[in-house]
C-alpha cells in the first residue's frame, strides 16, 4: 500500500503542475505542433513519392548514396565548429549577430579546404569508398549547403520564428525528394540522389535564409575581427568540447553506413538505409519538432524555472513514446509491407526495419529532448559520446569476428544503441534536477541576502 500511495501522491502532483502551467504548456504544444504539422505533411508527400524513388533506384545506388550522406554528416561538426548550436544563447542581438557572422565565415572557408583535401585523397577514396572526383566535390557542395541550413534552423530557433522553421523544413523536404525524382530522368545513380539532396537542402537554407537576410547582412556589415575573436573565446566551450563529441556522434551514427558495404556489399547496405529512412519519419516528424522546441525554451528555463523545464521534460518524453507505439507493427509484417509499397526488391529492408523499430522508442525520447550543451554539461555529452561510439563499434566487431549475418549485426547495433540512448535519457533527467535543486537553493539565500543588517 505504501508503494500505491506514493503512485498516486506523485500522479496528482503532476497533473497539478500542468494545471497551474496550462498556458505554458499550450504555447509550448503549439509550437511543436507547427513545426510537427509542417514537417509531418512534408514527410507525408515525400513518404508518398518514396514508391516512385525505389523502383527508379535500385538498393546499390542507395547503398552509394549513404555512404556519401555519411561523409557530410562525418565532416558536419567540423565545418560548424559548433558556434551554431550558441546562437541561441547570447542575452544581446549584437553579440548574437557577431556569432552569427562568425557561424557564417567558417562554413565558408571549411567546405573549400574539405574540398581540395578531398580531391587530393581521391585515389585512397576510391579504393575504400568507390569514390569518384566528382563525388568528393559534390560531398564539399553538400556540406556547405548542409551547414549552412544549421545555421539558418539556429536562428530562427533563437528568435523563436517556429513558423518559418517549419516552412523550412517542409520545403527541404519535398524538396529533396522532389530534386531526386527529377533527376532520374537523365541518371539513376547515386549521384542524382545527392544533387537531389543539395537542391533540397538548398531550398530550405534560401526559405530561412531570406526571413532572416536582415540580420545576416546586419552581421556582416559589422565585420571586426576584435569582436569576432571576442565571441569566439566567449562561446569556446562548443569547439572545444561540443566540436569533438559532435565528430564522435557522428562516426557512431554513420559508422554502420561505411562499414557495412565491406561487410555485406553495397546492396545490404542500400536495404538498410531505406529501413533507417522510413523509421526517420516520426523522428523527422516529431522528434526534431520537439528537440527545436524544447531547445529554444531550455536556454530560458534553466534560469528562470527549472521546475518548469522539469515538467516539459516528463511530458515530452511521454508524448514522444506514445507517438512511435504505431511503428511496432513492422515487427510483425516489416517484410511484408515493404515489399508491397516499395517493390518486392525492397522486402529485406522491412526485416531490417521491424528490429530496428525497437530501439527507435528511446531513440526518439533521448534526442527529442536533449539539451545537455545547453546545460553547459558538455564534457557529459563527450563522455556520452565515446561510450555510444564503444558499443556501436563493438556490435560491429562482434559481427565482423563472429561472422554474423546481417540481421545479426543490425540486432547487435540496435541493441547497442538502446543501452546508449537510456543512458542519454538519464544524463538529461539528471542535469535539469541539478539545476532545480541549485535553483531551489538560491530561492532560499535570497531573502538571506537581502534582509537589513541588524
Amino acid at each position: 500500500m505504501p508503494q500505491v500511495n506514493t503512485l498516486a501522491n506523485g500522479t496528482a502532483r503532476l497533473f497539478g503542475a500542468v494545471r497551474r502551467n496550462g498556458s505554458f504548456i499550450g504555447r509550448v504544444t503549439g509550437d511543436v505542433m507547427r513545426i510537427s504539422g509542417a514537417v509531418g505533411l512534408g514527410q507525408a508527400l515525400a513518404f508518398l513519392a518514396a514508391p516512385l524513388l525505389t523502383r527508379l533506384y535500385g538498393p546499390e545506388a542507395f547503398g552509394h548514396f549513404a555512404i556519401l550522406g555519411a561523409l557530410v554528416n562525418l565532416l558536419l561538426p567540423w565545418a560548424l565548429l559548433r558556434f551554431n548550436w550558441a546562437l541561441p544563447l547570447p542575452q544581446e542581438d549584437a553579440e548574437a549577430r557577431d556569432l552569427l557572422a562568425l557561424c557564417l565565415l567558417i562554413v565558408l572557408g571549411a567546405a573549400p579546404l574539405f574540398a581540395v583535401i578531398g580531391v587530393l585523397a581521391q585515389p585512397w577514396l576510391a579504393g575504400w569508398l568507390s569514390m569518384s572526383v566528382l563525388d568528393v566535390v559534390l560531398v564539399a557542395v553538400a556540406l556547405a549547403v548542409t551547414a549552412l541550413h544549421e545555421i539558418a534552423m539556429s536562428w530562427l530557433v533563437r528568435h523563436k520564428d517556429f513558423a518559418v522553421v517549419a516552412q523550412a523544413r517542409f520545403v527541404t523536404l519535398v524538396g529533396v525528394v522532389g530534386c531526386q525524382i527529377l533527376l532520374a530522368v537523365r541518371h539513376t545513380d547515386a549521384t542524382s540522389l545527392l544533387l537531389g539532396y543539395i537542391g533540397g537542402y538548398s531550398l530550405g537554407m534560401l526559405r530561412g535564409a531570406w526571413h532572416a537576410r536582415a540580420d545576416v547582412a546586419a552581421s556582416l556589415r559589422a565585420l571586426a575581427p576584435a569582436r569576432l575573436r571576442a565571441v569566439a573565446g566567449e562561446y569556446r566551450r562548443f569547439p572545444l568540447v561540443a566540436t569533438p563529441s559532435s565528430m564522435v556522434s557522428a562516426v557512431s551514427a554513420q559508422a554502420p553506413n561505411l562499414v557495412m558495404p565491406s561487410l555485406y556489399g553495397l546492396a545490404v547496405n542500400g536495404q538498410l538505409s531505406l529501413a533507417g529512412r522510413v523509421l526517420w519519419q516520426p523522428t523527422a516528424f516529431v522528434g526534431q519538432a520537439v528537440n527545436q522546441v524544447f531547445w529554444g525554451n531550455a536556454a530560458r528555463l534553466q534560469h528562470e524555472d527549472p521546475r518548469r523545464l522539469w515538467l516539459l521534460f516528463l511530458i515530452l518524453n511521454a508524448g514522444l513514446l506514445a507517438a512511435m507505439a504505431p511503428a511496432l507493427v513492422l515487427v510483425w509484417w516489416g517484410p511484408e509491407l515493404f515489399g508491397w509499397i516499395f517493390g518486392a526488391a525492397w522486402a529485406t529492408a522491412g526485416e531490417y526495419a521491424g528490429v530496428l523499430v525497437l530501439g527507435s522508442f528511446v531513440g526518439l525520447a533521448a534526442h527529442g529532448t536533449e539539451s545537455l550543451h545547453i546545460y553547459g554539461r558538455n564534457h557529459w555529452m563527450a563522455a556520452w559520446e565515446v561510450m555510444r561510439l564503444a558499443f556501436i563499434a563493438g556490435a560491429l566487431v562482434l559481427s565482423w569476428w563472429l561472422e554474423l549475418s546481417p540481421l545479426a549485426c543490425i540486432g547487435a547495433l540496435t541493441v547497442g544503441g538502446v543501452l546508449a540512448n537510456l543512458s542519454l535519457l538519464a544524463l538529461n533527467a539528471l542535469a535539469i534536477l541539478r539545476l532545480r535543486a541549485r535553483h531551489g537553493q538560491d530561492e532560499l539565500k535570497e531573502p538571506t541576502r537581502c534582509a537589513p543588517a541588524s
